[in-house]
């Protein structure tokens, strides 16, 4: 699509233009100028459009432009890479502004007159300061936020993004929270939210990395998809007895891309709240049918999900500190990215089938894998994939840890066939040195017993293992294996009480 080709387009003075309902349309501008002003008339009718993109081909070099009273639109990125321009004037007259019109420019302040009524993606223009003329009867600027005025309130659409306050308290009278209002915002610590405010929409606060705390009021009812991504310094939130409605992922993808930036730590709701719940350790929706366990942010290694719970939401356990989970026979789904980044993880245990598996530790990016092999069957029963556990177990490129997850499946051999049992026995059996001397490098007592579970600990090799673990100095292990040796192999026990 050529722009010079536009057989519509007419030539005058420095712009291309087409005529639309007896007015004009600026199409192109061509010209040279520093500081262009943009006619109110072109051949005796009125310019009342510039069209999308219309600078941004040789406006480069342009420093300031005025636009003209006649002028009611001004479309998409019409100034957009006009790297150069520091002031765009706009006249009594315009009424609707597209969006990403100072895309890549040096414009710093803008004006907007009485006329104008709708911005378009106002989040866009966050590094620019607006401010508004008093007579405007559809916007107004506190000089740090920028509030739309609607029927019943008002909506922040947008907060500078290079004001540096750490401290803000949303306008009296605002009902809602736009999407992106605070996006990127990178100053701000503390926000409160007045009596009034119903809504946060989506994206509302994403990656404002200094936002510690907020304030949500009584008569909050609903938090959008993705309200608070990546606040990766929120402390915690307290939700109202009002709140109804969450977004997807609205609370629980505070974090950022290093491991230490997990944001929220704490969440707790009004104990009038009738649709979600917290305890010490997690946040929860109930639903019909149980309760949807939303954000874990406990401090445990171990932890039981509460029986209530018939759901695991997207991102619910996501870098906790478990090293072991329990997931009761009450839970029939389970999101795939429901233990993401689980980084401690070492153990899972399905109560409905009473087995534990070992999550191997290394490499971390192959854990999610393993925590995420659920499926449901046909009559909606979840389940979890065993001969995909252990065709990974097969391709894991470290023998030690193919070993761990061997015992584990011969300790809880659940649809684990015949030749694959006599294959982890052989595997266990080649590698026992070297896996006991592992275990004991790490001290597992746990990973000691699974092997004993297993059948592993045979009379063959007792006395070898015991002889490693004291070589080791790991009393622990050593007192282990003695006494089940006193129990499986020794036929004569001797009464210590003669």
């Amino acid at each position: 699509y050529m722009r010079d080709s536009r057989k519509s387009q007419m030539l005058w003075n420095n712009y291309r233009y087409r005529v639309e309902d007896d007015s004009i349309v600026i199409e192109d501008y061509c010209g040279e100028e520093l500081d262009v002003s943009i006619p109110a008339e072109i051949e005796g009718l009125p310019v009342k459009k510039i069209a999308p993109e219309a600078f941004s081909i040789h406006g480069a070099m342009i420093e300031r432009v005025e636009v003209p009273g006649s002028v009611t639109d001004i479309g998409d990125g019409a100034f957009k890479m006009c790297m150069s321009l520091e002031e765009l004037v706009l006249q009594e007259g315009v009424c609707r502004i597209g969006e990403n019109v100072l895309l890549v420019t040096a414009v710093t302040q803008l004006y907007l007159p009485t006329t104008v009524e709708k911005l378009k993606c106002p989040w866009e223009w966050g590094k620019v300061a607006i401010d508004v003329a008093q007579e405007n009867q559809h916007y107004f600027s506190d000089g740090y936020g920028l509030y739309e005025k609607r029927e019943g309130g008002y909506a922040l659409v947008a907060v500078r993004a290079e004001d540096q306050r750490v401290r803000y308290t949303v306008a009296s009278n605002t009902t809602v929270i736009e999407q992106h209002a605070f996006e990127g915002q990178m100053y701000i610590q503390e926000v409160e939210l007045p009596e009034g405010v119903i809504s946060i929409e989506k994206e509302a606060f994403e990656s404002c990395q200094a936002l510690r705390r907020i304030v949500l009021p009584e008569g909050l009812t609903r938090i959008c998809a993705d309200a608070f991504r990546c606040c990766i310094s929120l402390e915690g939130l307290e939700l109202p007895s009002t709140l109804k409605d969450l977004g997807e992922h609205a609370v629980t993808d505070t974090y950022g891309w290093s491991p230490s930036m997990n944001g929220i730590m704490y969440m707790r709701v009004h104990p009038d709240n009738p649709y979600f719940y917290h305890d010490a350790n997690a946040f929860y929706q109930r639903r019909e049918n149980g309760s949807l366990l939303i954000k874990y942010f406990g401090k445990n290694e171990v932890w039981k999900i509460p029986e209530e719970v018939t759901e695991l939401g997207g991102m619910a356990l996501r870098r906790s500190n478990l090293r072991e989970v329990i997931i009761p026979e009450t839970v029939k789904s389970i999101s795939k990215d429901a233990f993401a980044e689980c980084g401690r993880l070492e153990c899972m245990e399905f109560a409905a089938d009473g087995v534990k598996l070992y999550v191997p530790e290394n490499p971390v990016y192959r854990k999610g894998e393993i925590s995420s092999l659920f499926y449901r069957d046909n009559a909606g029963q979840l389940h979890y994939d065993y001969e995909t556990y252990d065709s990974l177990l097969a391709d894991w490129s470290q023998i030690l840890i193919r070993c761990r997850m061997a015992a584990f499946r011969l300790e809880y051999p659940v649809q684990l066939p015949t030749a694959r049992k006599k294959a982890y026995e052989a595997l266990i059996a080649e590698h026992l040195k070297d896996l006991v001397y592992d275990i004991c490098k790490r001290d597992s007592l746990m990973d000691l017993a699974v092997l004993g579970n297993a059948g592993m600990i045979t009379a063959e090799h007792i006395e070898e293992m015991i002889d490693w673990t004291t070589a080791c100095h790991r009393g622990k292990l050593t007192g282990y294996l003695l006494e089940y040796q006193q129990e499986h192999f020794t036929e004569n026990t001797f009464d210590f009480s003669l």
